[in-house]
């Protein structure tokens, strides 16, 4: 029992005074340490911007506003890239019948082997810019590459992005995380699968967490560890950038 009241007082010492021991006279406790804070923020999120250099048609989504994985974020006007791949594609038509023409006196011996691998290049360059612009146009329009809410957006219908401008900034809705850095001495008992909780100081709630991550790095300085968690239960009303105080308990020894 003087061992565990010892490690307990190291772990109030190097949590600067936030930490305590609950219930540690009543042999076989654990000692439950609180007081550091945790950040929720989303498992995914994304900065999206364009580089095609065309307005934007629609913006179909507000901030603030849920999507779903697939749904269309945004389309841009792209009448020149139409028009380009209409025309790679009559191209990559006239190539592949004059192959078409070649192999055919090849076999008649009216044409040499040169002249069909000619034209086999050509079919095979005008399909590739066909490829390209297809890509391309592709790119005109922008789809949800999961759940999740629209955070920020800077960007207007009608406006012409610049390439390094994010348009909008989008985060996951259905899988919230929670960081938290702990005294790098509780990775004497600290593992991943254990619970700890948080409480929320936007919603007053307190909910359990359970431990998905252990950082790799411990920071020399502040000599503490990150700690990666995920809502065990129902997380309804909670948003990336909510935080709170966090509860640890010491297994007993």
């Amino acid at each position: 029992m003087k061992h565990l009241a010892a490690s307990v007082l190291i772990i109030q010492l190097l949590a600067g005074g936030v930490a305590h021991a609950a219930d540690s006279d009543v042999p076989g406790a654990a000692a439950s340490l609180e007081g550091l804070r945790g950040i929720v923020r989303a498992a995914d999120e994304a900065s999206i911007s364009s580089d095609l250099g065309f307005a934007i048609a629609t913006l179909p989504f507000k901030e603030g506003e849920s999507f779903r994985k697939g749904d269309i974020l945004a389309t841009f006007e792209c009448g020149d890239i139409q028009a380009q791949l209409k025309s790679a594609e009559a191209a990559m038509a006239a190539a592949k019948i004059a192959l078409a023409n070649d192999e055919r006196l090849a076999r008649s011996n009216a044409a040499g082997k040169f002249e069909v691998e000619i034209s086999r290049a050509k079919a095979d360059q005008a399909a590739g810019e066909a490829d390209a612009y297809r890509s391309k146009l592709g790119r005109c329009t922008i789809k949800a590459p999961f759940d999740g809410r629209i955070g920020a957006m800077p960007s207007r219908a009608h406006e012409t992005p610049e390439p390094s401008r994010p348009i909008m900034h989008v985060v996951a809705s259905n899988d919230l995380l929670v960081d938290v850095l702990v005294p790098s001495v509780w990775l004497r008992w600290l593992r991943e699968g254990q619970q700890f909780s948080l409480s929320v100081d936007e919603t007053a709630k307190t909910l359990p967490i359970d431990i998905v991550r252990i950082g790799a790095t411990v920071d020399p300085v502040s000599q503490t560890v990150k700690v990666t968690g995920r809502f065990s239960g129902d997380a309804a009303g909670i948003l990336p950038g909510m935080s709170g105080p966090t509860q640890f308990r010491i297994p007993s020894e």
